[in-house]
């Protein structure tokens, strides 16, 4: 096994799905390695498999998972496996046992002969030591001087602060103790097509907007108007812009951002060219209500997921006129009970140019084998299409629902999901060709899914976390993918 597959698996295990993880590690041959890396990534899984146990299975992984650790450390002053192996023992109800182990981390980092590591890592190595001790405020001092030798470090932040809410609810303290350390939060901005001329008030009302949210990382649309203004103000901040376009940028352009002058679309222009990532969902039909929505849900989902990889939280900035009622994006987002920043604006202009395509929302769900017989699976339609079984659903929550029961009834099934906005009286042979693609893709026992559209889930239900994987190559070109397996399901 090499470095890199091994950095690979620990991907995944910190992307959250573990027994993916655990499953590559298995198969690896990697369980009774000596080699110290081997161990600490051992010991990492099975801590991640415990911590989602209970009872007795609880209590004999994290048992093995402080083992690996304590034999990845053996003689040496490593304070990685070492603290590992003293958080594991707290968090498996042995409380003296871990604080010998922090006193004598504590002395190896006193001593200066310890095993190098970055400076961020050592001192939140004290950190985590002196918390064991229940040394709160000296904790904290450590990890704020910690982070400032790496204020960008942000995906290491988190990692930390994961560990330290653990030890807290376990000590019975506060878990908000270490939240003023938090990475940035996470934007989601939509806003209205056509305002005034003199931007003055607008920017105003978003400075104060982003003063009050402080985001590190923003995600939305760049129709002209208040998208492309808070798009503006986010680079300017030196946050990151991930634009999601709910269709073709050419067709984007052409009927969100032409009609209203050629000072938009330069400004439009300028900042796909300078925005950290682009993503345009040119799966949909043309620029519809459907495709939209898609967008919105593409976005709001890559938003939260952005978030829970730092640890932190997410937000929503919707810009709008103050006779505008909720759109759909909005009322899913708030049905999650997640937080909205909303700035009403008294004036803007009218929407003007192109109208919308005619097209409606499917998700499509493929299966290359037979499915079982008599099975209701609530789909408004199916078809059999080149050896495949195809259906489609009014939304993605029912297919991806039906999906999972499929798998689970026939393990052996190879599924794909597709969801996009579809033209008016297309033929579900036209819409189901690619979900067929990528269930002839899917190994077997999984879930194939066009990436990142499926991280429309992350907000509709997050319960159901696909991973990216890559790319298929297929005949309708190179397919972005993301995968799911049941049983890397929370």
């Amino acid at each position: 096994m090499t470095l890199p597959a091994l950095a690979r698996i620990r991907q995944i295990a910190r992307a959250g799905d573990t027994l993916r993880a655990w499953r590559m590690f298995e198969t690896s041959g990697l369980p009774d390695s000596t080699a110290p890396e081997a161990l600490c990534l051992k010991g990492r899984l099975l801590k991640d498999r415990g911590l989602r146990s209970e009872g007795t299975e609880r209590t004999e992984l994290l048992e093995q998972a402080q083992a690996a650790y304590l034999t990845a450390a053996g003689d040496r002053p490593a304070t990685y496996p070492l603290i590992n192996a003293a958080t594991i023992a707290f968090l498996n109800y042995r409380p003296d046992e871990a604080q010998a182990i922090a006193r004598g981390i504590l002395a190896i980092l006193r001593s200066g002969e310890h095993e190098q590591e970055t400076a961020y890592w050592l001192g939140a190595t004290e950190a985590e030591a002196l918390l064991l001790l229940d040394e709160t405020d000296e904790s904290r001092e450590a990890l704020e001087k910690a982070m400032r030798a790496a204020p960008e470090a942000w995906e290491d932040h988190a990692v930390t602060l994961r560990q330290f809410r653990r030890i807290l609810e376990r000590l019975g303290r506060s878990p908000d103790l270490f939240d003023h350390l938090q990475p940035p939060q996470s934007l989601y901005f939509q806003g209205i097509i056509g305002i005034p001329e003199d931007e003055a008030e607008v920017r105003a009302r978003l400075e104060s907007a982003f003063g009050e949210i402080l985001p590190g990382a923003v995600f939305g649309a760049l129709a002209a108007g208040a998208d492309i203004v808070v798009a503006e103000m986010a680079l300017a901040r030196g946050m990151r812009l991930h634009i999601v376009l709910p269709t073709s940028i050419s067709r984007f352009r052409e009927v969100s951002v032409a009609p209203y002058g050629e000072g938009w679309c330069a400004r439009f222009d300028r900042l796909l060219d300078e925005a950290d990532f682009v993503e345009a969902l040119e799966g949909n039909a043309g620029l519809s209500q459907a495709a939209i929505l898609n967008g919105s849900r593409v976005a709001m989902g890559l938003a939260l997921r952005h978030a829970r990889s730092l640890a932190t939280r997410a937000t929503a900035l919707h810009v709008s006129r103050g006779i505008d009622e909720p759109g759909p994006a909005e009322q899913e987002w708030r049905a999650q009970h997640l937080p909205v920043h909303e700035v009403v604006l008294d004036h803007s202009l009218p929407a003007r140019g192109a109208g919308l395509d005619p097209a409606s929302n499917l998700a499509i769900v493929a299966s290359c084998g037979p499915l079982p017989a008599n099975y209701d699976h609530g789909a408004v339609e199916e078809s059999h299409l080149e050896g495949a079984t195809v259906l489609a659903f009014a939304d993605l929550v029912t297919a991806m629902d039906c999906a999972l029961a499929l798998l689970r009834g026939s393990p052996e099934l190879q599924l794909g999901l597709d969801q996009r906005a579809v033209p008016n009286g297309e033929s579900l042979e036209v819409t189901g060709e690619l979900a067929i693609l990528l269930a002839r893709a899917a190994p077997q026992g999984s879930i194939c899914a066009t990436w990142p559209q499926i991280a429309a889930l992350d907000l509709l239900a997050p319960e159901y976390r696909f991973e990216s994987a890559g790319e298929i190559v297929t005949a309708l070109g190179d397919v972005p993918i993301g995968l799911f397996c049941p049983s890397s399901a929370v």
